[in-house]
């Protein structure tokens, strides 16, 4: 039993031993992730080692197998390495293409582009550069950017794309990357697109920008950036024509090369070089060497060379073996039906981009027209509240007066009581029983001025409206009506327009002549009072009104001037139909 739980002791022991070694080993191995990362781009070197350092890659977890994949292949890269196959680069794109940051996605495919291009596959780099170039929309880093450009631009030109190749060229000199920037960059690749100057003033001008911002750069770069810049300028003096300068850079751009198949490159155009300067005997090794290439392109740029030669030297019979071989190479299906295809690769991603455009746009048409919607709906709920808290404010304030008319008619009745009740007190309570009936009708004539507003169909009726309704009630009012030239007559107007067909206006345009107290006298006529009630609610004596009523009837053409033709004329014009 004791030996049992001994056993199981150690066994524990064991299982938490090999946890905190793994866990360190995973830390490790993480930490030199960071570190690799930091050194990549001022010591790429460094950075190899350190990545190459860590004992079991396979034993990280993906997203770290994916950053050490796509470190390891630009450390690789940048110290000259020979990288024959994509495998490694593979697992960072496949894990940054639905994973990480654009950063990371547009540096792996921009790197899986390098290895297609070293291998031949110039069909497979394009479209990952391409891919990239769609990545590094997102993308801060600069440096990024102008890989992605320079590297489309130098495949671009390569199959004689000038104006694709141009365009980003162009697109990478607008970044106005400073030499510091250079320095932060250690060295990394730098483009010099020589070979564009095909003898036009259009393409000259474009490398002689190239020359002016990056020549005095050479020394600082890697190998692989010396490399192309040494052969792009042995293309422009082989242009120009100086053989020994241009037979010196591309001895150099061939001491830099790490590819079997770009030294069959060079091999080539050094013998066209050699060939213009005499030194035939070294010529045919060197096409013999290149014709080893694996790029039909090359070959058959080759066998024509040869061909041409042999021609010009009246060996016929060699020379049409030459062209067999030239025409077996398909040079001219090579040259139109991969530019076809280049060019299909990029129709399809101008198309894609094309319709991720018009998806954002149409997103952006949707977000405005819910904002619209919902502004819409807000506005509405917030008219019909209103509209809501208006109605109850006015039925509270009907129901207000409406409670107090009932009260003061309760303290009537039981004043009415008291009276009858106790004789000596009467004078008193009849005085507060005439008080509390003013009050009375002031609150009844309210309560009619409400209730005609709410008989309207909209429950907000004009002020004026209201204003003169409440003049017309005073002047009918029995008892004690009121009536204020000066403050009542526009109100009066008001009540007689919109009661009685506009009947004021009818009025002014019959006879424009008749004054304020002329128009007073027919106004209260009209409403239903006597020439007496119309004396004394004016405040002056019969005569005077009988006077005023003389003076209109000479205005409307009466020669008699009475009472009785005034009061014929005013039913005669309150008959009439005339539109104002």
């Amino acid at each position: 039993m004791m030996r049992k739980y001994l056993f199981i002791g150690w066994a524990v022991w064991m299982v938490v031993i090999l946890g905190i070694i793994s866990s360190c080993s995973q830390d490790k191995g993480t930490s030199r992730l960071a570190w690799g990362k930091y050194y990549l781009w001022s010591a790429p070197d460094s950075s190899y080692r350190i990545l190459n350092a860590i004992p079991f890659p396979d034993k990280l977890s993906v997203e770290e197998q994916a950053c050490y994949a796509l470190l390891m292949t630009q450390a690789m890269y940048r110290c000259g390495h020979k990288i024959s196959s994509d495998s490694l680069i593979n697992i960072a794109v496949q894990y940054y293409s639905s994973q990480g940051n654009a950063d990371d996605k547009a540096s792996a495919l921009l790197y899986k582009g390098y290895i297609l291009e070293d291998l031949g596959q110039d069909n497979e780099a394009l479209y990952a550069y391409k891919q990239a170039e769609e990545a590094v929309k997102t993308v801060k880093d600069l440096r990024i950017h102008f890989l992605i450009y320079t590297a489309l631009g130098n495949i671009n030109g390569r199959y004689a794309h000038y104006e694709h190749s141009l365009s980003y060229y162009r697109k990478a000199l607008d970044l106005n990357l400073s030499v510091p920037a250079w320095n932060a960059m250690g060295g990394e690749y730098i483009f010099a697109p020589l070979y564009l100057a095909q003898g036009t003033p259009r393409y000259n001008e474009e490398v002689k920008l190239v020359y002016d911002k990056f020549l005095g750069l050479v020394n600082r770069m890697d190998f692989t950036s010396q490399e192309k810049i040494y052969y792009q300028w042995a293309l422009k003096e082989k242009d120009k024509q100086e053989w020994d300068s241009a037979a010196s850079f591309l001895l150099k751009a061939m001491d830099y090369t790490t590819t079997v198949e770009s030294r069959y490159w060079y091999d080539a155009e050094l013998a066209v070089i050699y060939k213009h300067l005499g030194k035939t005997e070294l010529v045919d090794s060197l096409r013999n060497r290149a014709l080893k290439s694996s790029r039909p392109l090359l070959r058959s740029s080759v066998y024509k060379a040869i061909y041409q030669d042999l021609l010009a030297a009246g060996k016929l019979s060699k020379a049409n073996e030459y062209m067999q071989c030239y025409i077996n190479e398909l040079e001219l299906l090579f040259t139109s039906g991969s530019r076809t295809e280049l060019f299909k690769i990029e129709k399809r991603y101008d198309y894609t981009a094309l319709l991720r455009q018009n998806d954002e746009y149409r997103s952006r048409w949707s977000i405005t027209l819910l904002i619209t919607v919902a502004a819409v709906f807000s506005l509405t709920l917030l008219l019909w509240g209103s509209w809501k808290f208006f109605r109850r404010q006015k039925l509270e304030i009907l129901s207000h007066y409406k409670r107090d008319a009932s009260m003061l008619q309760q303290q009537i009745d039981d004043l009415q009581e008291r009276i009858e009740e106790n004789q000596g007190e009467a004078k008193i309570l009849q005085e507060q029983m005439q008080i509390l009936e003013k009050e009375k009708k002031s609150k009844e004539i309210r309560i009619r001025q409400l209730e005609l507003t709410f008989r309207s169909k909209h429950i907000s009726l004009p002020v004026e409206s209201v204003e003169a309704a409440q003049v017309y009630l005073q002047i009918v009012t029995k008892g004690t009506p009121h009536y204020t030239p000066a403050e009542d007559r526009t109100k009066l107007e008001y009540w007689l327009n919109i009661s009685r067909n506009r009947w004021a206006e009818r009025l002014e345009k019959l006879y424009p002549s008749l004054t304020n107290g002329e128009k007073d006298i027919c106004y209260l006529f009209v409403v239903g009072l006597s020439f007496d009630e119309m004396a004394s609610l004016l405040g002056v004596q019969s005569r005077s009104v009988n006077r005023v009523v003389y003076r209109i009837c000479r205005k409307m053409g009466i020669e008699q001037g009475s009472k009785d033709e005034f009061v014929a004329q005013i039913f005669r014009l309150d008959d009439c139909d005339t539109n104002i």
